[in-house]
């Protein structure tokens, strides 16, 4: 991915004087000056805000799940639209997981060309084009699975007249909801009449799925994945083959599902799909954890960071830093403030510059993101306690990963002293 651009060289004085290094114009969002060193500190040459990955965050929380799904006899396709950063889900397939998990055609087709062909597409498909294509992926790859999900007999019937278009075959697993929630059949009667209109038209019928992220709580998640259990059992003699799938899992109550499914049959895979657990968060995800509930199980670490440089203190008690709507999620929370990096202490970017100093944590509720605009953020500061000065820097933890990654198409992973290790693509 190109995400530089280097200006011209400047000419040399008529003295003879050897000019300063001219900067680089950046033009991809969150990307380094051109001249930063290999490696060098996440502040050195940075065109502030950036988002960072803690790598050591990364490979906990990979581990972490790994083990998990392991233990329970799962197999984990973890949800790569969190992320869309194809680095990112190798990892997590180099750890042990069976597949990727994405949301569209669009973002299949992006795991698809960089070389991961197990494929669920959590969500009912009906645009011809999109069908077509999953449908050939098996005359491509005969190792492929590619599977998405049918609700109603209209999907049969669009991927029905895919399918014979291009002289392929479709895997579908019947999707299952709740009333109210959001997709999926809402009777097991509905469920097992879709099932069996789906393997009579010619479709290949591989399971169950459902998506248990929308329920209140986990005794609510485990009724509910309980029933899908119930349906799948149902359906077995309508699945081709020795073995059924039976998809689940939100990020939230995943320990429902292993409760709800630790009777099924020796035939039936059960694909976890949990996507925010490899980065967590400082909010959403961190209340929710199922590793909150079993500590015994294992924890995950928060990854996400932004960066961003308070820009004025205009008033006592109010302070402004250049990140904003456009950098951050809000949608599940606001930002919580992890570390103030002192403008005094942030490095030079001339050669060999200053060494940096670790970050300060504030004490709790001395400094408190209160208020967004698209590109500022408003900080309630108790100056008593802490007090801040435009060039200071802020280190932001995030609510929701799924919402931040895509708007960010360089993203930095760092190791703990903040060196900045790798920086990976996005693919929104």
């Amino acid at each position: 991915m190109t995400t530089t651009r280097t200006s011209a060289a400047a000419p040399v004085p008529a003295s003879g004087a050897v000019p300063a290094a001219v900067p680089g114009t950046v033009t991809t969002k969150g990307a380094w000056d051109p001249s930063a060193p290999t490696p060098h500190h996440v502040l050195d040459h940075a065109h502030l805000p950036v988002m960072t990955l803690r790598q050591s965050a990364l490979e906990n929380n990979t581990a972490v799940m790994q083990a998990y799904v392991d233990r329970q006899g799962f197999l984990f396709a973890p949800h790569m639209k969190t992320h869309m950063a194809p680095a990112l889900a190798r990892r997590q397939i180099d750890a042990g997981a069976w597949g990727v998990t994405v949301a569209s055609v669009q973002q299949a087709m992006v795991a698809w060309e960089h070389g991961m062909h197990r494929i669920i597409v959590a969500n009912e498909l009906l645009d011809p084009a999109g069908l077509a294509w999953l449908a050939t992926r098996r005359g491509l790859d005969p190792d492929a699975d590619v599977v998405c999900w049918i609700d109603s007999v209209a999907g049969v019937e669009a991927a029905v007249a895919a399918q014979q278009a291009v002289g392929g075959a479709l895997h579908v697993l019947v999707e299952v909801g709740f009333p109210g929630g959001r997709t999926g059949v809402r009777t097991p009667e509905q469920a097992e009449a879709l099932a069996r209109a789906a393997s009579d038209a010619g479709l290949v019928l591989r399971g169950v799925s459902g998506y248990e992220g929308g329920l209140p709580g986990v005794d609510a998640a485990r009724d509910y994945v309980a029933g899908v259990l119930r349906v799948a059992v149902a359906v077995r003699p309508l699945v081709p083959g020795p073995r059924a799938l039976l998809s689940m899992g939100g990020s939230a109550w995943f320990d429902a599902v292993a409760d709800a499914v630790s009777a099924r049959t020796d035939d039936l895979d059960v694909v976890l799909r949990s996507g925010a657990s490899l980065t967590h968060d400082d909010g959403f995800y961190a209340e929710r954890t199922p590793f909150g509930r079993r500590p015994a199980e294992g924890a995950l670490l928060p990854a996400i960071e932004v960066w961003g440089r308070v820009t004025s203190c205009p008033e006592p008690g109010l302070a402004l830093v250049a990140v904003g709507k456009r950098d951050i999620s809000f949608d599940e929370g606001l930002p919580v403030v992890r570390s103030i990096r002192r403008a005094a202490h942030t490095p030079d970017p001339g050669p060999g510059g200053s060494a940096p100093v670790p970050g300060s944590v504030p004490p709790p509720g001395a400094v408190t993101v209160t208020r967004l605009d698209d590109q500022h953020c408003y900080l309630a500061v108790d100056e008593e306690r802490v007090g801040l000065t435009p060039g200071d820097v802020v280190v932001f933890g995030i609510s929701h990963p799924c919402t931040v990654f895509d708007k960010w198409r360089a993203v930095h992973v760092i190791d703990d002293d903040d060196t900045v290790l790798e920086t990976i693509a996005t693919w929104f």
